[in-house]
């Protein structure tokens, strides 16, 4: 086709054929010999491709890996938008004449011209014509374009075409070609480029080359702006110093600063300015190692010193660390500079600064030993504020070691700085420097805000609600009420002899019985109230019973107490009245009252219903009166003899012995481990632990016998191995160990426990509930765990032993709870090793309830008197060892217990408690044992404790410097 004959309104359909076709020559041609005033047929979005939108681009022309033109072309660049300045759409395919008023309008189809000049040499290169360097392809292609423009056109072109730059990702990967034809035209032009932070930053994402560089016509305009364009360091922060990459800025610059081609005081000045400048210390990364790689003498550093010291307050770390390292080679700095640099970076957060600053500090005041220090006082009470320890205690001893050298006014101002300090380091400055308020009398602030407070008043126990006298006060009995079950069984028994007519009428209406077991205190209400009616229970009570092991002693027993008095109304023989009705609203029966029931039954002829007799002895408070055991020594029958036995100091006294178990594997399954099983060693680690057969459990009765398990060792701990379980090889099974220090193979998945007694009753109820083991096969006890402190209000260690295997239950209804825990500490009996495991456990529980519920335990035992803080504390660090327990829930709740009053008594569990905890020589120390340590310290205080705990002190002279020791010798340093 003749180009030259084809009418001007089709010249850019020729254009676009001859970029579809990939004709380099013929395109240009085209663009030479193109009217500047022939109209063109703009694109999609104002003009953005030479293809009509019902013309899609050939699929030829898009390029591999490109996408399918869009409507901003297949080639957008960050620069490429639509042309926002004064168009007014005249170019829509009129004829605009070319004169000086339309002037800027022609600048704007010049440079979407230039644009797709941009597109077609990314075509050309994407099929094969890459040889060619870029810069010439387009110099080639923008020539015709650009020829016949006087050098104002072209200037102002090119700055134009480079404000159109908009700012590109923050990653390395070399310009667009959009952006090449930029600075192509800024170099061919060789004007002055624009002050524009996209174009610097287009400039910097060239793979940079010093030899380049060197004859690159933008070098000395756009350096100097690498320091101030926003995105340079972000798009050169992964730029290292070492190695440093021979095509890296950092190279580069380094080697034409040392050519002279760049002069070191401006990239030096560049980066102080960037430096003060601020920003994110990522972004700041490349102009530190800049810097660094510039090594600035001392005579550079001097003559910018008052830009370096600026940077000391507030500069990022690796900034404020840079130039710190600078400013201290210098010798000719003046002594308000030092002291303005000392107290800047004593008050900087990095500890690495601070330490610096109380370093510098030392080395000033014994540089001149006749100068006055009162005016760095001010800078240590900054350091003395530090969230360091260390720093604190470098702050102190500088303090010390120099205290002469501070005059009155200084020392005033360490005095009046010290109150942050922890209490021992302020005791070692008060005794240089004097103390303000000087009687060296802990003050609020030395506490942490902890006010001691006296010990509350035991509780007292209520009187038992008044007995049934008469049917219409007979409740229908509830099942989660201890006291009104009491007095519904009670009532029932007493009317059914006095009103048995209204009884009868009171009790009408049934609901029907399961089958099986009635472990449900209702369901046995419900049985009494089906014969009381004349309704016949056919199942006799010992067929309703569940066996011993499957239920809870406690709850077994007070299953039988109802199954008695089931039985005896089907019998006939029900008693006028029951003995064992408390008294005492925690459950205890008063001696003298229950001698006057026993005289009731002598005169009436009535026999005494075991169960009931032996409830009634168990309720008996230890003390008994003298006069009340003489008037039960005068009664007759055989239940009057066994209660003046049992007042007259034949009350059994069982001790409890802990079981810790763990389950372990052994075999093929050890290699392949269940999450949280642990595995057998190859042989047993020694006395005290025993593997059972699978299918045991941990503490139960599958493997201890009653013929006694463990010889018994001092303080009713087991030593010795175990005896149960079959002999020979190991195997999978339950691994238990019962002594305190004794191994034990990973955590520990099961707790239980037994009774020892001094010696058997004769009494079958009383010796199955104090003696034997306390575990059993349903862990389910009914929901009565709360009446079993009722049950034997005066035997509290046998209650709590029966009540360690439901401490690491995680169901509510089965688990021991706070309620259950302090009913305990207000019962009767020696406490013992069970008391302790119970107390301690929930005392580490967060989930049994908030930190001061789980205090009052310890509370209540404190105010009491009876409270084994030594025993408590040594289970407290067995449970964190060999449990999931942490220590921060027990930190929590001795703190609470504290603020309740007991604050000597938590720091007798604390001592007690640090053996323990604490990590043996030799053994690694871990972030819970520093909080250990410090807690140990804030419970010192409040309880004014002194007096040397040997495992701190032993810590406390280890030759190490980190925070455990640190905290270590703090502790030490307050007690001694």
């Amino acid at each position: 086709m003749n180009v030259g004959e084809e009418p001007l309104a089709t010249s850019w359909d020729a254009v676009a054929a001859a970029v579809a076709t990939a004709d380099p020559e013929t395109a240009a041609d085209l663009l030479h010999r193109l009217d500047p005033r022939a109209p063109w047929r703009p694109g999609p979005r104002g003009g953005h491709s030479p293809y009509t939108p019902s013309e899609p681009a050939p699929r030829a022309s898009w390029g591999p890996g490109r996408h399918a033109p869009s409507g901003r072309g297949p080639y957008d660049g960050p620069y490429d938008g639509p042309y926002d300045g004064p168009y007014d759409g005249a170019y829509d395919g009129a004829q605009v004449p070319w004169d000086r008023g339309s002037h800027v309008a022609h600048q704007a189809a010049v440079t979407s011209r230039s644009q797709r000049y941009g597109r077609f040499a990314g075509e050309v290169r994407s099929r094969g014509r890459a040889e060619e360097p870029g810069d010439a392809v387009l110099l080639w292609l923008l020539g015709p374009g650009l020829a016949g423009r006087t050098a104002e056109w072209r200037a102002e072109f090119a700055t134009l075409a480079a404000l159109k730059l908009a700012p590109g990702p923050r990653r390395r990967g070399g310009p667009g070609q959009g952006v090449r034809t930029v600075l192509a035209l800024l170099r061919h032009t060789g004007v002055t480029p624009p002050e524009h932070d996209p174009l610097v930053v287009a400039w910097a994402a060239c793979t940079p080359d010093a030899a380049g560089l060197r004859a690159d016509p933008l070098l000395d305009h756009l350096v100097p702006r690498m320091f101030d364009a926003e995105g340079v360091g972000a798009l050169l922060r992964d730029e290292r110093a070492d190695p440093l990459r021979p095509r890296s800025w950092l190279a580069a610059l380094h080697q034409l600063a040392g050519d002279r081609r760049i002069g070191r005081d401006l990239l030096l000045d560049g980066c102080l300015r960037r430096f003060l400048r601020g920003g994110q210390p990522a972004d700041l990364r490349f102009f530190v190692r800049l810097h660094e790689l510039l090594q600035p003498t001392d005579d550079e550093v001097s003559r910018r010193r008052r830009s370096y010291l600026g940077l000391l307050p507030a500069a990022p770390g690796a900034v404020a660390e840079t130039v710190l390292r600078h400013v201290r080679r210098l010798d000719d700095l003046e002594a308000g500079d030092v002291t303005d640099a000392v107290r800047a970076l004593l008050l900087r957060p990095e500890r690495k600064l601070q330490t610096a600053g109380v370093t510098w500090l030392d080395e000033v005041a014994a540089g001149d030993p006749a100068a006055g220090l009162d005016a760095l006082a001010p800078a240590l009470g900054c350091a003395f504020g530090s969230e360091s320890t260390d720093v604190q205690g470098r702050a102190v001893r500088v303090a010390v070691k120099h205290a002469k050298r501070f005059t009155a006014e200084g020392a005033r101002a360490i005095r009046e700085a010290m109150g942050v300090l922890p209490h021992e380091l302020a005791e070692t400055l008060a005794a240089v420097f004097g103390a303000d308020g000087a009687d060296g009398a802990e003050g609020p602030g030395d506490l942490d805000g902890f006010t001691p407070v006296s010990l509350p008043a035991p509780l007292a126990a209520g009187a038992f609600p008044s007995p049934v006298r008469a049917a219409y006060e007979l409740a229908p009995c509830p099942p989660d009420d201890w006291q009104a079950a009491e007095r519904w069984l009670a009532g029932v028994v007493h009317l059914y002899g006095h009103a048995r007519d209204a009884l009868t009428t009171r009790l009408a209406g049934h609901r029907p019985l399961p089958q099986g077991p009635w472990l449900d205190i209702g369901h046995w209400a419900q049985a009494i109230a089906r014969l009381v009616t004349g309704t016949v229970v056919t199942s006799p009570a010992d067929e309703r019973l569940p066996g011993p092991g499957d239920v809870p002693g406690p709850h077994l027993f007070l299953l039988r107490r109802w199954a008695e008095v089931h039985d005896a109304l089907a019998a006939g023989t029900l008693p006028p009245y029951l003995l064992a009705e408390p008294t005492e609203g925690s459950g205890v029966l008063d001696p003298e009252v229950l001698v006057e029931r026993l005289t009731g039954y002598e005169r009436a002829g009535a026999e005494a219903l075991p169960a009931d007799l032996q409830q009634a002895l168990l309720r008996l408070p230890r003390d008994v009166p003298r006069h009340a055991a003489d008037q039960a020594a005068r009664l007759t029958s055989e239940a009057g003899r066994i209660a003046a036995c049992w007042m007259n100091g034949e009350r059994p006294e069982p001790i409890a012995e802990l079981i810790w178990s763990c389950r372990v594997l052994s075999g093929q399954d050890a290699a392949t481990p269940a999450p949280g099983a642990n595995v057998l060693p190859p042989a047993p680690p020694g006395p005290g632990v025993h593997v059972l057969p699978p299918g045991s459990s941990g503490g139960g009765d599958a493997g201890h016998s009653d013929g006694g398990v463990f010889p018994a060792g001092d303080g009713g701990e087991r030593s010795g191995e175990v005896a149960a379980g079959e002999s020979g090889p190991w195997q999978e099974g339950w691994a238990c160990c019962a002594a305190d220090t004794g191994p034990v193979l990973g955590r520990v998945h099961e707790l239980s426990a037994r009774l020892r007694p001094d010696g058997p009753t004769g009494l079958e109820l009383v010796d199955g509930l104090l003696s034997g083991s306390v575990a059993h096969r349903l862990r389910d006890h009914g929901g009565y765990l709360g009446w079993w402190p009722h049950l034997m209000p005066s035997d509290r260690e046998a209650v709590a032993a029966h009540c360690v295997p439901h401490l690491m239950e995680r169901w509510r209804r089965v688990r021991m709870e706070t309620a259950q825990a302090q009913a305990l500490a207000a019962a009767g009996g020696p406490p013992g090793e069970a008391l302790a495991l119970v107390v301690a456990y929930l005392v580490a529980d967060r989930a049994r309830g908030a930190a001061e519920e789980r205090a009052r335990p310890v509370v209540e035992l404190a105010a009491r008197g009876e409270l084994d803080a030594e025993r408590v504390g040594r289970r407290l660090a067995l449970l964190i060892q060999r449990t999931e327990l942490k220590p921060g829930p027990a930190f929590e709740t001795l703190e609470a217990a504290a603020a309740l009053g007991a604050q000597r008594e938590v720091w007798r569990i604390v001592t007690a408690f640090l053996p323990g905890f604490l990590p043996a020589p030799g053994e690694r120390s871990h972030t819970r044992h520093t909080q250990g340590l410090v807690f140990a310290l804030r419970a010192a205080r409040w309880a004014g404790a002194r007096g040397a705990v040997p495992c701190v002190a032993e810590i406390a002279q280890r030759k190490a410097s980190n925070n455990f020791v640190r905290e270590a010798r703090r502790l030490h340093t307050y007690l001694t």
